[in-house]
C-alpha cells in the first residue's frame, strides 16, 4: 500500500480534476443561457421598435415597351408588345454618412442593444438617357426609386433635390412584406415637370436621418462613388463587397473612406433583371441570409446577377462578456491543473499530506470564479468584474491554505502563484489573435518550472517516504 500512495493519490487529482472539468462545462452552458436571454432582448428590439438599416441609393426606374411575339390559348403566334423597366443610376454620386452610436437607447433590464442615429447625405449627378429606336420609354410612368430597410427608422420622408428644387419621397403601393424593403419612390406622374429633367440629365442631392440597430448597409447604384462613414465608436467591422480603402478608429471615434466605380453597376443589373422578373423585393429580403447568398453563388457560379454589393458597417460591443467569460472558462482546466500541481509538488517536497476533499474545496472556489465573473460583468465593466472575483476567489483561498498547510510564508506563496495565473489568464483573453501563441509558450515556461524544482527528487524514494 505504502508503494502505491502516490499512484493513488495522482489518481484521485486526475479524478478531481475531471469533475472540476464536468462543472465547468455546466457553468459554459449558463453563460450560453444568458447569452441567448440577451439575443432574445436585441431581436425583440428588432421585430417591435428598429432592426438593422439597409438602404439602396437611389435609381431611376424607367418603363418601356419592345415588340415581341405572344402565344394566344390556342398556341397560335400574334405580334404584341411586352412592357419591360431599365434601372438607371446616377454617373457619379459622393456619400457620407455621420453616425451617433449608443448601446443606452435600447435596453431591457441588464441587456442592452447598440443602436445608432445616422444623418446621411449625398449628392450626385444623372445623365441624359440615350434614346434606342426598338425601345419605347414611357416618360410620364417614370419613377425615382429609394428603397429603406425598414422606414420605422426615418424621422421624416427624405428630401430629394433635383436641380435646386425640393421633392418629398412618398411609399410606393409595392411597398409590401414583414422582411422587405419599405419603397419610397418620387414619380413622374405626380410630378410632371420631372419628364424633361429625367430625359436631359440632372443633378440632385439628399439628405436624411435614419435610426437603426448595430450594423448598417449601404448599396451604391452610381457607376462611379465615393463614400465616407464615421462616428463616436471605437469597435468596428467593415464588411460587405468593398472594404475601406482608408480606416481610422480610436476609442470613441472612427472614419472610413470607400471608393468603387464596379458595385453601381453590378447592382443596378440585378435591380433591372428582378424588376422584369417580378424578384425584386424576394432578392432584398435573402441579401442579409448567408443560406441563400451561399446557394446563390453555388448556383451561379460566381454570376453577379443574382446579388446585389453592399457595404456594411457592424458596430461592435467593446467587450462582449459572454464571449469573454466562455474563453475564460476555457483555461479554467489550465488554472486547476497548475493549482493542483503546485499542492502535489508540496507534498512531495515539504513531506506534508493534503486530503483529497481539500483538493476538492480549492476546485469549487476556483469554479465560483467564473459564477462569479459574469454574474458582476453584466452589471458592471467585464475588467473590474474580473478584479474583484480574482480577489474574492485568491483570498478565499489563500485564507484556507493558511490551515491547511499549517504556513503563512506557504499560504502567501500560493496566493500570489494563483494571482499571477489569473493575471495571465486575463491577458490571455485580452490578446485576440496572439493567444494561442502566448499560450503555447506559457505552457512552455510552466512545464520548464516543473522540471526545473523537481530535477534533483528520487520519485522512488518519495514513493516509499510517504506514509
Amino acid at each position: 500500500m505504502r508503494r502505491n500512495f502516490i499512484n493513488l493519490k495522482i489518481g484521485a487529482i486526475l479524478f478531481l480534476i475531471l469533475i472540476f472539468y464536468i462543472g465547468l462545462l455546466f457553468i459554459s452552458g449558463l453563460v450560453t443561457e444568458r447569452q441567448h436571454y440577451q439575443q432574445q432582448v436585441i431581436n425583440d428590439i428588432a421585430n417591435e421598435q428598429i432592426r438593422p438599416q439597409q438602404i439602396i441609393a437611389p435609381y431611376l426606374k424607367l418603363p418601356y415597351q419592345i415588340k415581341t411575339t405572344c402565344t394566344d390559348e390556342q398556341n397560335k403566334t400574334y405580334d404584341c408588345q411586352q412592357t419591360l423597366f431599365v434601372a438607371l443610376g446616377a454617373e457619379t454620386t459622393d456619400w457620407t454618412a455621420q453616425f451617433n452610436v449608443s448601446d443606452n437607447t435600447y435596453k431591457r433590464n441588464i441587456y442592452k442593444a447598440i443602436s445608432y442615429q445616422n444623418i446621411m447625405s449625398g449628392k450626385g449627378l444623372f445623365k441624359a438617357v440615350k434614346n434606342e429606336p426598338q425601345r419605347e420609354y414611357h416618360w410620364d410612368q417614370a419613377e425615382i426609386i429609394f428603397p429603406v430597410q425598414d422606414a420605422r427608422g426615418l424621422n421624416a420622408k427624405p428630401i430629394f433635390n433635383i436641380d435646386g428644387k425640393a421633392y418629398k419621397f412618398d411609399f410606393s403601393e409595392q411597398s409590401q412584406g414583414p422582411r422587405g424593403f419599405d419603397l419610397m419612390h418620387i414619380t413622374a406622374e405626380q410630378y410632371p415637370e420631372l419628364i424633361q429633367k429625367l430625359q436631359q440629365g440632372f443633378q440632385f442631392s439628399l439628405q436624411f436621418d435614419l435610426e437603426g440597430l448595430s450594423e448598417f448597409t449601404f448599396i451604391p447604384t452610381s457607376y462611379e462613388m465615393t463614400y465616407q462613414a464615421k462616428g463616436n465608436w471605437g469597435d468596428i467591422k467593415y464588411d460587405g463587397q468593398s472594404l475601406p480603402f482608408k480606416k481610422s478608429s480610436k476609442k470613441q471615434h472612427f472614419q472610413a473612406d470607400w471608393k468603387n466605380i464596379a458595385l453601381g453597376k453590378r447592382n443596378l443589373d440585378s435591380v433591372a433583371m428582378c424588376e422584369n422578373s417580378r424578384c425584386f423585393y424576394q432578392l432584398l429580403n435573402d441579401y442579409n441570409d448567408p443560406s441563400v447568398i451561399a446557394q446563390s453563388a453555388y448556383e451561379t457560379q460566381n454570376s453577379s446577377k443574382n446579388t446585389i454589393s453592399g457595404i456594411s458597417t457592424q458596430f461592435l460591443e467593446p467587450v462582449n462578456i459572454y464571449s469573454q467569460t466562455d474563453r475564460a472558462i476555457k483555461y479554467g482546466i489550465m488554472i486547476i491543473i497548475i493549482t493542483f500541481g503546485c499542492f502535489f509538488l508540496f507534498e512531495v517536497l515539504k513531506n506534508l499530506k493534503i486530503h483529497p476533499v481539500q483538493y476538492a474545496l480549492v476546485a469549487m472556489a476556483q469554479g465560483v470564479f467564473f459564477v462569479l465573473l459574469l454574474s458582476i460583468s453584466e452589471y458592471y465593466a467585464f475588467a473590474l468584474a474580473y478584479v474583484v472575483a480574482a480577489i474574492a476567489c485568491v483570498g478565499l483561498i489563500t485564507w484556507y491554505l493558511y490551515f491547511v498547510i499549517k504556513g503563512f510564508k506557504a499560504a502567501i506563496l500560493f496566493g500570489v502563484l494563483l494571482s499571477a495565473l489569473y493575471g495571465m489568464m486575463y491577458l490571455l483573453l485580452q490578446s485576440s489573435g496572439k493567444t494561442f501563441l502566448f499560450g503555447s509558450i506559457l505552457s512552455f515556461i510552466l512545464i520548464a518550472c516543473v522540471m526545473f524544482i523537481t530535477r534533483h527528487i528520487n520519485w522512488y524514494q518519495s514513493e516509499q517516504q510517504s506514509i
